[in-house]
Order: C-alpha cells, then sequence, then structure tokens
C-alpha cells in the first residue's frame, strides 16, 4: 500500500491552490505585475521605462523610491487613491496604449503629483512634504494655504525644477527623500532657492500669481484687496520688483509677505496691502529714517486719479498732505473696512478708483474718508 506523507499532500494543495489563483487572476484580466512583491521597483522601473525625455517624472531610480516609500501601496485591484497602486495603474495605461502621446497624458498622474489623478495635488504635497521633511513646519491649514500656489497641471522632472509653482515643489520634495538638509527649504509652501526663480535677483513677479497667492492667504479681518480685479489693479500701478525683495514699495516685497502670511498671517498680511505698512513702502518724511504708506498712496493716486493728484501739486505736494493723516505710519493696520478721516479710508478708495473714477474724490479726503 502507498502511503502519502504529509509533505507531498501539502504540496499538492498548494499547487492547486496556486493554479486556481492563477486561473483567477486570468479570468479577472489581473496584470501579474500587480502582484510584484517589491511594489516600489516595480513602480519606479516602469516610471524610467514609461516616463521619459520631457514626459520624465523622476531624476533618479533614488528619488522615485524615496516618495514610493512615503506613499501607502493601495490595492492593485482597486487602484485608486494617493497610493502607489494607482500610479503604476497611470504608468499601465501609458504603456498599453498606443497612442503618440500616451507618456505625456499618463506620466503627469504617475508621480509624486497626480493632478487629480489619484489625489489632489494639495492634499498629496501636504502629505509628502511632512513626510520627508518633518523638521519643516507644515501649517495646520496646509492644504487651503497651498490654494495659493501656481499649479500648471502638468509634471516634468527637468522643467520644473525652478519657478515658483507647485510642481517645482514636487521636484525637490522627491530630492528630500535622499538630501532632506538641502531641498527641504525649497520645497517649502514660503521656499527659497530654485523655487523662487533660476535667479530670484532677476525675476520679476507677476501679477497674476500674486494675486493669487494673495487672495488665498490673507482673508477675513486680514484681507487686502476687495476682489482680484483690485488686486490686479494695485498691483499693476506699482513698480514690480524682483523676486529677492523684502522691503521697498514693490509687488515682489508684497508677495514675499503673501509667502510669509503662509505661516503667520497676522504678522505678513499688512504688509501685503495697497500702502505696504511700513514694510513694502517708501520713507513718510524724507528724512525720518521710517518707512510708511504715503509713497504708495501718492503712487496709486497718480495713476488712478491723475487730476487730484495733480491738483495736490504732485508727489512732492501729495506726500505733504498725506504725512499729516492719521494711518500715515507704519503699522496702521489698513482694513477693506475702513471709513473717516485717515489714510486708511483713502487707500481703500484709490484702490476702488481704477475700476470707478467716482471714487477719487473719497480718495483725497471726501465723503466717506473726511
Amino acid at each position: 500500500m502507498i502511503r502519502l506523507t504529509r509533505a507531498p499532500f501539502l504540496i499538492l494543495v498548494l499547487g492547486a491552490l496556486s493554479s486556481a489563483l492563477g486561473a483567477c487572476q486570468a479570468l479577472a484580466g489581473i496584470d501579474d505585475r500587480s502582484y510584484d512583491l517589491d511594489l516600489c521597483k516595480q513602480y519606479c522601473d516602469l516610471a524610467q521605462s514609461v516616463c521619459t525625455g520631457t514626459s520624465q517624472i523622476y531624476s533618479t531610480p533614488d528619488t522615485c523610491n524615496g516618495v514610493c516609500h512615503l506613499l501607502a501601496p493601495g490595492d492593485p485591484n482597486e487602484p485608486t487613491g494617493d497610493t502607489v497602486a494607482c500610479r503604476i495603474n497611470q504608468l499601465q495605461l501609458a504603456e498599453a496604449t498606443n497612442e503618440p502621446n500616451s507618456a505625456a497624458t499618463y506620466c503627469p498622474h504617475a508621480g509624486p503629483a497626480t493632478n487629480g489623478a489619484c489625489a489632489s495635488n494639495c492634499d498629496t504635497y501636504c502629505s509628502l512634504f511632512h513626510a520627508a521633511c518633518p523638521s519643516q513646519i507644515v501649517p495646520d491649514d496646509c492644504q487651503q494655504k497651498c490654494l495659493g500656489l501656481e499649479d500648471t497641471g502638468s509634471f516634468d522632472v527637468n522643467a520644473n525644477y525652478y519657478n515658483d509653482t507647485l510642481q517645482c515643489r514636487f521636484v525637490h520634495i522627491s530630492v528630500a527623500t535622499i538630501m532632506p538638509s538641502e531641498h527641504c527649504p525649497h520645497a517649502a509652501l514660503p521656499a527659497n532657492g530654485p523655487c523662487l526663480g533660476m535667479e530670484p535677483a532677476n525675476v520679476v513677479p507677476d501679477c497674476d500669481s500674486f494675486c493669487h497667492l494673495e487672495m488665498t492667504e490673507c482673508s477675513g479681518s486680514l484681507q487686502q484687496y476687495e476682489t482680484p480685479q483690485q488686486c490686479q489693479d494695485v498691483c499693476n500701478a506699482l513698480d514690480k520688483g524682483t523676486a529677492d525683495d523684502q522691503s521697498g514699495n514693490t509687488v515682489a516685497c508684497r508677495k514675499y509677505h503673501s509667502y510669509n502670511a503662509l505661516l503667520d498671517p497676522t504678522t505678513h498680511c499688512p504688509h501685503t496691502g495697497p500702502g505696504g505698512e511700513g514694510v513694502c513702502g517708501s520713507p513718510a518724511t524724507p528724512d525720518s529714517g521710517t518707512t510708511g504708506n504715503c509713497d504708495s498712496y501718492c503712487l496709486l493716486l497718480e495713476k488712478a486719479c491723475k487730476s487730484q493728484f495733480d491738483s495736490l501739486g504732485g508727489q512732492d505736494g501729495c506726500e505733504a498732505v498725506c504725512v499729516k493723516l492719521d494711518g500715515a505710519a507704519p503699522n496702521s493696520t489698513y482694513s477693506i473696512a475702513a471709513n473717516g478721516d485717515n489714510l486708511q479710508c483713502r487707500l481703500l478708495h484709490v484702490s476702488r478708483a481704477f475700476e470707478d473714477a467716482t471714487e477719487c474724490g473719497a480718495a483725497t479726503g471726501d465723503a466717506p474718508c473726511d
């Protein structure tokens, strides 16, 4: 009589189970690669082979592996959410689609950012930045703050290495997974280095990006402009400056403080408004050595209400009147609810005057600024 030992019996059973599982996978149309035990190797190998040239999403396999290990693995049978499985699915679509631009279509959905294919970019940014750079400050409302950044909706690891975008920060988060001390500051919300531009001293801010950031970060009682258009009007009247400005009567200075408002809005939002509140302005009087709101006010008055500006005697005459008003000094707390005989009220109405010339009277002391 032949006796089956326990070990051969187990081998037979396991073999049958293995065959059954293989058959189920084949019937379900599941790619065997989805069951690769080394998920990050599978993901990064695919990313490297599928996403090349202007569709490249990682600079090196190490940066890909670093990001991968910060993500949830996910379920290959339901490849959704901010997971490796969802990103692999996007890469497999790029690989399987017989279209010339399949990589350009799917690769931006498979990198550190997924442009909504797996998760919102701001949700992913906040999660990855916190994991890759735990020593950096992450605001409690990171997702809301992140909405103030420019999101290009695309991704190219080489093209996005520089410039003030959310995508630039994703590039540097990737590198921060292996070189945190060098690249975490570049990936922060108020960034420095490459994500302010290749050479900040030569980068001129634009009003679209400033006003998008400003209207997102300074709201409620700290709101400095009533509408995006009002912000654009004031911005277009000011000298733009360059990205490394931290003071002076420029858009760049205001944008610098809009960024710092991501972490401390109470301190920095007042510096981003029409007057600059003693930081983004010029001396209130020629010899005072202090900064105030009069230079900005008179500049805006000249652009929005030229006849009233001329009647005051130009810049010198305007500033001579301005410095005597309440609110001319630094830290006078500008508000879009301002009224009464003070400079804050006049700044509000001169900001409105770009769209409505009838506001010029209030901008120079008529009701309600009397």
